[in-house]
């Protein structure tokens, strides 16, 4: 049995990563750069951060790892790319309400995959889950139909930046699976998807100086506080807590994501959404919970 203080601290750690990445949203509109920029700093630093530390501590095991688990790293950090670069674009073009509600339907993504693969008929949950999402989905696409096509626009990035996210966490399980430590595959995963990430920046000859104080302050606490404070608590809460109880907290996300952008921004939730919403987080909770068996 687990100790009650060591719940409790996990607890707290796990409440602290929900508001750390629940700022993520935030800190993109404060940022007034290009959003591959926005990517590119919110990776690199991570990795600069984690790379260091796993060269150092882990250096023996790195050496060692299979080429599988290598190419495992490689692709969860190409998804992780694309689902950044994705879903802060869809953050200039739609609400942060929406952009957060529909990047979180990954558990709802990986269900429908794991369908797939095994071959075997869905369960009423996955059909449930697929079923609500997608009835939530046409009404906050109706909504934003209604308001401007750049809305619907950023809807379908949001939506786009969640199949990467599912790609990346179903590649991560693999490659953890195979017995690489926490420490050693986010160093190549965030190791491979900085560089893409900066490699994209310069060929397009992206501006990177010259940025306000403001945005390279919002970009420095997204990548320590939205990525390294947030992601790395969520990652260490498993230690103590089943995947199914996390994945619920993570419910709590876009809400919270929706009630700072009203709060900072005097940003309204769109009624659309408000409707949708809702329907949308039960069908990924009933996702997470089927893709969880």
């Amino acid at each position: 049995m687990i100790a009650r203080s060591s719940t409790t601290s996990a607890l707290a750690v796990l409440l602290m990563a929900l508001f750390a990445v629940s700022h993520g949203s935030i800190f993109v509109r404060m940022a007034d750069a290009h959003p591959f920029v926005i990517a590119a700093f919110r990776v690199g630093i991570a990795a600069s951060v984690v790379v260091p530390l796993a060269l150092a501590l882990r250096w023996r095991e790195l050496s060692a790892l299979s080429r599988r688990t290598v190419l495992y790293s490689i692709g969860a950090g190409c998804f992780l790319a694309v689902h950044f670069v994705t879903w802060i674009t869809s953050l200039q073009h739609t609400s942060i309400a929406n952009s957060t509600v529909l990047v979180t339907l990954s558990p709802v993504w990986i269900a429908i995959v794991m369908t797939i693969v095994t071959r075997r008929r869905p369960p009423g949950q996955v059909i449930a889950s697929v079923g609500l999402s997608v009835a939530g989905g046409a009404i906050i696409g109706y909504g934003s139909a209604g308001a401007d096509t750049g809305s619907l626009f950023g809807d379908g990035l949001a939506l786009l930046g969640g199949m990467c996210a599912a790609g990346y966490l179903m590649l991560g399980r693999l490659a953890r699976r195979d017995g690489v430590s926490l420490l050693s595959y986010l160093a190549l995963c965030y190791g491979v998807s900085a560089a893409l990430l900066w490699a994209l920046v310069l060929v397009m000859d992206l501006p990177i100086t010259g940025l306000s104080e403001t945005t390279y302050a919002a970009l420095i606490a997204m990548a320590l506080i939205s990525q390294v404070i947030g992601h790395g608590g969520y990652n260490w809460s498993l230690k103590i807590f089943n995947p199914g109880f996390i994945a619920v907290c993570l419910l709590g996300e876009p809400i919270l994501a929706s009630t700072f952008g009203l709060l900072y921004f005097g940003e309204a939730i769109p009624l659309a959404t408000l409707i949708g919403a809702p329907v949308i987080l039960s069908g990924i909770y009933l996702g997470a919970r089927a893709e969880l068996g």
